[in-house]
């Protein structure tokens, strides 16, 4: 949505220079009234949303910065400070509202307004730019140091740690790069790091994004380096003059392939409005070096600095200063700064055990998966845990099912007498997890009882979850899977094992499950009865903000870790819980996934053993702790045994 100008704002004359300014959400209407003061049309369309954390972490933050544990705050944004304000702070005790209280004092308004942050006055609180320090004194406290408008100035200003009084605090954006915590390390400072808030790209309306490309725009400017990246992959004509507001964003929006033509001399809104009119008056074209309202030497003939240097004309274009495929040139090189990597513990292996065969059956729909009898079942299992696997995670497909899924607690129903034989044959060496739902044992093919009316009945399935939470547990499963999706399932398992005396039972619940049409071939692996779909219970595809609510509550209820699924097609998510989430966090790689791959390898459409292992760094890097995928056992293996030539670049 286009952020309107106060009614007061003078109207822009006619044939007037269209300025475009993609800010935050709700952010940038002092910079707007400044640059419509000189006449400019100003259209601001929101890039980026902020999500506030008021999370675990950042809770604990705000509580021990109120106590005084920390000698050093280190503030970057105006953002920060609000984060940071809106998290309400318990009094120590022994104190009064004189000495410490709410982070935040409200004033009464339904918007968030600036209030009166307290914060000890041992806290030495340094901020980078002047627009955090006026946020910082809107909130009742003057800053004890304003760095220039970077990370690195701010690095530069602290001197090195004392051998006492050196710890920081640095709430930061979950974007924000390691410039400031790096740096600070290296002087010696021990800085603890917790998200305040996260940004998350808004798209242009198709009308801007066509103005952007087209050169309707004469000047864009460009607030923070996601902002730059957002525009960049828009399309910005060479036309329009791009405006920086320091040298993160101008870095990161050359990087991107933009031309940056001024720079703000200050972080600030007047800083960027003498920028964009600096940018409007100067006759070089966009293509010259950036220019940044600094004074220039006097002597004609002193050396140029990097910024200044003119281009090649031979290249026929700015020469980048910032160059990220240096650390791509090699594979040795991409090896040594990879942020992500596999572990064959961090992969659970999904096993299916059928009541009633001989031999293994072959999943038509999964090529490479079976149904095992228990013996095969042993010696796949070991074949797995050998390998390095994490865990193992048991479904059992009974020959019997019947209204209430009987065969989920009969002691010797397929899946339980299969989770006692792999604790006899494999003890503590790999985890034995155990899907802890009824779906596969009832005539119906829910995954709860059915009342009267034929809906599934939250409260009366509880009671069964319970039941066969014991028959898991009492058969050897180190931790259970709760899988089902009804209300308060976690409290009531864990209620029940304490209640037996199984402490040690952990609970892998799954927080996020979706009514995914991405299960289709698991329900042959388990031969589901299900007619209807499971909507009522399992969460809706369109939904991403629920997915937290359950994370909180799975937590609060004991949960042990915490699980997204599907995978791929929700690795936003993902990313969303591992954010969040204070316990460790896993997905699952879904039959449908698996099958996509399997049916593009075996047409000779994409190369199968690459797609594997890019897919699992795509969970690692989103976030997952752990991943349950129908590869586990055979990406283990090419690890134990060392990757072949063609996969090295996944070490």
């Amino acid at each position: 949505m286009t952020a309107s100008l106060p009614p007061s704002a003078a109207a822009p004359s006619r044939g007037a220079a269209r300025v475009l300014l993609p800010r935050p959400e709700g952010r940038g209407g002092a910079l707007a009234r400044l640059l419509q003061e000189q006449g400019l049309h100003v259209e601001q369309h929101p890039v980026v949303e902020l999500r506030l954390h008021h999370d675990a972490p950042m809770r604990e933050a705000v509580s021990a910065l109120a106590a005084g544990q920390w000698e050093h705050l280190v503030l970057t944004s105006p953002r920060t400070v609000e984060a940071l304000a809106a998290v309400p702070s318990p009094l120590p005790e022994g104190t009064g509202t004189a000495d410490a209280g709410p982070m935040l004092q409200e004033t009464g308004s339904a918007e968030h307004q600036p209030g009166v942050l307290r914060i000890p006055a041992s806290v030495t609180v340094t901020v980078v730019g002047e627009g955090t320090a006026s946020a910082l004194r809107a909130c009742g406290r003057e800053p004890d140091r304003v760095a220039g408008g970077s990370g690195q100035a701010l690095v530069e200003q602290f001197p090195p740690a004392p051998d006492t009084g050196a710890r920081v605090l640095f709430p930061a954006s979950a974007a924000a790069a390691g410039t400031v915590p790096d740096g600070l390390a290296a002087k010696g400072y021990a800085l603890t790091r917790v998200t305040a808030y996260t940004p998350h790209p808004l798209p242009l309306p198709p009308q801007v994004a066509h103005d952007l490309r087209t050169g309707v725009y004469r000047v864009v400017v460009l607030t923070s380096s996601m902002i730059a990246r957002i525009l960049a992959e828009q399309g910005v004509h060479p036309s329009t003059r791009v405006v920086t507001i320091g040298d993160p964003s101008t870095a990161a929006a050359r990087a991107a392939g933009l031309t940056v033509h001024h720079q703000a001399r200050t972080a600030t809104d007047r800083g960027l409005a003498d920028a964009v009119r600096a940018a409007l008056s100067d006759p070089s074209d966009p293509s010259d070096s950036v220019h940044q309202e600094t004074p220039m030497t006097s002597d004609p003939t002193a050396p140029r600095t990097p910024r200044q240097q003119a281009p090649d004309a031979a290249v026929g274009g700015p020469v980048p200063i910032v160059r990220p495929r240096r650390l791509r040139t090699t594979g040795a090189m991409r090896s040594l700064v990879r942020e992500h990597t596999l572990r064959p513990a961090d992969l659970v292996l999904p096993m299916f055990v059928r009541e009633g065969i001989t031999e293994d059956q072959p999943i038509s729909s999964m090529p490479g998966v079976l149904q095992h009898t228990e013996d095969s079942l042993v010696r796949a299992a070991t074949e797995a845990t050998e390998r390095g696997v994490g865990g193992l995670m048991l479904f059992g497909v009974p020959k019997y099912k019947d209204a209430v899924g009987s065969g989920a607690t009969d002691p010797d129903g397929v899946l339980n007498r299969a989770l006692a034989r792999l604790s006899r044959e494999l003890g503590d060496a790999t985890v034995i997890m155990a899907d802890l739902c009824l779906d596969e044992f009832t005539d119906h093919g829910h995954c709860g009882v059915l009342d009267a009316e034929g809906r599934v009945d939250n409260d009366a399935t509880l009671g069964r979850y319970r039941e066969m939470a014991l028959a898991q547990a009492e058969a050897g499963a180190h931790l259970l899977g709760p899988s089902g999706m009804m209300d308060g399932q976690i409290a009531a398992i864990r209620e029940a094992l304490d209640a037996a005396g199984h402490l040690d039972v952990g609970l892998y619940a799954y927080t996020a499950k979706y009514a995914s049409a991405f299960f289709g071939p698991f329900r042959d692996a388990v031969g589901s009865s299900l007619s209807g779909d499971r909507r009522t219970y399992q969460q809706d595809p369109a939904n991403g903000r629920e997915a937290l609510r359950e994370l909180e509550l799975d937590v609060a209820e004991g949960a042990d870790l915490v699980m997204v699924k599907p995978g791929l097609p929700y690795l936003d998510v993902l990313a969303e819980v591992a954010a969040a989430s204070p316990v460790p966090v896993g997905a699952y790689q879904v039959s449908g996934e698996y099958a996509m791959v399997e049916a593009a390898a075996a047409n000779g459409w994409i190369d199968r053993d690459k797609v594997i292992l890019e897919s699992l760094l795509a969970f690692r890097r989103a976030g997952a702790t752990t991943v349950l995928t129908y590869w586990a056992s055979e990406v283990a293996g090419w690890y134990r045994d060392g990757l072949p030539a063609h996969l090295r670049e996944f070490l």
